[in-house]
């Protein structure tokens, strides 16, 4: 039994690092925009907006082969032009600021920041919440065959793990961000390299998720569903 136990604890932190490894460079990324002194983005956010996003994941792979039918994974590929967008806006902020040398702006916004409404805490949590989604559109199509052919005491150590670990995930990345001289490189730096970081990983997700061919073929041959 504790021989199964510990096969089992192996898989899951395996299976969680293959595919979500690459989350350390989204969540470092938000890490860093947090460290930007007038940035409206909170550290509370993106934890929030981390497990909300991966949660999600994690219903679709739970509600099996029938979610597949609905919405292809290919779909959710879509979203790196969401993930670019948010991007570009960060480009368009920072030569908007650039152009004008308005530091006034940021005094603004650290005020504004204390009169905080629910809804826009709540959009900011969304954004990274997108985000994580759009990265992570391949875990659907891995997760679903393990909870398929995995008991149910399996499938919750699994959802349990896998949420432990988004929590560990997120404390190496806040810590490697917040690290001394990372951090004082960050808040010089981070409103330079954050728009390109999310304008690039925009693109991987357009590329890497095969989305343009799923739709080529949607439109070549009508079917929503590959074969």
């Amino acid at each position: 039994m504790l021989n199964e136990i510990l096969q089992l604890f192996s898989k899951v932190v395996i299976t969680f690092l293959l595919t979500n490894i690459q989350d350390v460079v989204i969540l470092m990324n938000f890490f860093l925009e947090t460290s930007k002194k007038e940035s409206l983005l909170r550290s509370e956010h993106v934890i929030l907006g981390q497990y909300l996003g991966f949660s999600t994941l994690l219903i679709l792979s739970l509600l099996g082969y029938t979610i597949s039918y609905i919405l292809p994974v290919k779909l959710f590929g879509f979203l790196g032009f969401v993930i670019i967008a948010f991007g570009l806006n960060g480009l368009k902020t920072l030569i908007e600021q650039r152009r004008s040398g308005n530091e006034l702006k940021s005094i603004e916004n650290v005020i504004l920041n204390e009169n905080e409404s629910f809804c826009e805490d709540l959009k900011r949590i969304v954004k990274v919440s997108l985000v994580t989604i759009a990265n992570g559109n391949d875990n659907i199509s891995i997760y679903v065959p393990i909870f398929v052919q995995s008991t149910d005491w399996q499938i919750v150590a699994y959802g349990l793990g896998f949420l432990f670990m988004v929590g560990i995930l997120c404390l190496f990345s806040y810590c490697f961000i917040h690290f001394p001289p990372i951090f004082q490189f960050a808040q010089k730096y981070a409103q330079f390299i954050s728009p390109f970081v999310f304008i690039v990983l925009g693109i991987y997700i357009l590329i890497s998720s095969q989305c343009f061919p799923w739709l080529f073929k949607l439109i070549q041959t009508g079917k929503w569903i590959e074969s």
